[in-house]
């Protein structure tokens, strides 16, 4: 079973069935250390990065790590997470671990929790999450702009004990703020930003437009999507299968249908069981 992101316009998340397959993921820039007394699990760099949104044109994004949205990090619930935090960009930034119960030092607002880490500085986040659940990661400074250009990505926390899912997928959503060759245009416009949020002219899924999402035909699996825009609304439609949703921002639930559509607003995740 394969889910197409099939609208790219107005940040829509239409997500349709259209074969059989299954997909994986790769990690690069981040991994766990060998070294136990180096200080940190992983190693987190922010840097500049080239990326085709528009086909046969380059846009200039920023990334924690090797794509935008940045790449996944994992830790299991009540266990600490240990990042090194590099920053190669060329201004400064922070990490806020959105929905994530954490000490305010930890939490990557610049001039209340710490100072903004500038070029070439690295910071060191450590805190112990005490909440399964599905989050993600951005900076809270010139927020606008540094979420715009890809300073975003998911961050899973994974329940002490199995849950019994054999397959899971995360999809994060993302629009983009380009024009027709990939530059970059405004990221807010406030008459928009006070409405239904400004939308970009395309959106990805895991930083891929027209994606195709690849599942294991005839099994459960456990989605996760999450909202990785600060302003905009998608409406996520997935016809032709069993969809339950059984979590909303990390928050388990008691399962109900999906339904035919639902509105998945600015930083907002949800947890799905799916089953073709």
């Amino acid at each position: 079973m394969s889910f197409t992101r099939r609208q790219i316009l107005g940040g829509l998340a239409g997500l349709v069935v259209v074969g059989v397959g299954a997909g994986g993921a790769s990690r690069y820039w981040l991994g766990k250390m060998a070294d136990a007394d180096a200080g940190h699990d992983y190693e987190l760099i922010a840097a500049p990065l080239d990326v085709e949104l528009v086909p046969g044109h380059q846009t200039q994004a920023w990334a924690f790590g090797p794509s935008a949205p940045g790449t996944e990090l994992r830790v299991r619930q009540g266990e600490w997470l240990r990042v090194r935090f590099i920053n190669h960009l060329p201004v400064a930034t922070t990490i806020h671990w959105h929905g994530i119960r954490l000490p305010l030092e930890m939490d990557g607002v610049p001039y209340v929790s710490q100072l903004p880490v500038l070029p070439g500085e690295y910071f060191d986040y450590k805190f112990r999450v005490p909440d399964a659940g599905s989050y993600w990661y951005h900076p809270h400074v010139n927020s606008s702009e540094e979420l715009g250009r890809g300073l975003v990505g998911p961050l899973i926390v994974e329940e002490r004990e199995p849950t019994g899912f054999k397959y899971e997928k995360t999809l994060s959503l993302k629009s983009w703020h380009v024009d027709e060759v990939g530059n970059f245009v405004e990221f807010s416009i406030p008459r928009e930003a006070a409405r239904g949020g400004t939308a970009g002219r395309l959106s990805t899924i895991n930083g891929v437009s027209q994606a195709v999402i690849e599942l294991p035909a005839g099994q459960i699996t456990r989605v996760r999507l999450l909202n990785l825009d600060n302003t905009l609304t998608y409406r996520l439609n997935i016809p032709g299968v069993e969809a339950q949703i059984y979590a909303l921002d990390g928050n388990p639930i008691e399962p109900r249908p999906l339904g035919k559509e639902y509105w998945l607003g600015p930083g907002m995740r949800i947890c799905l069981a799916i089953k073709a």
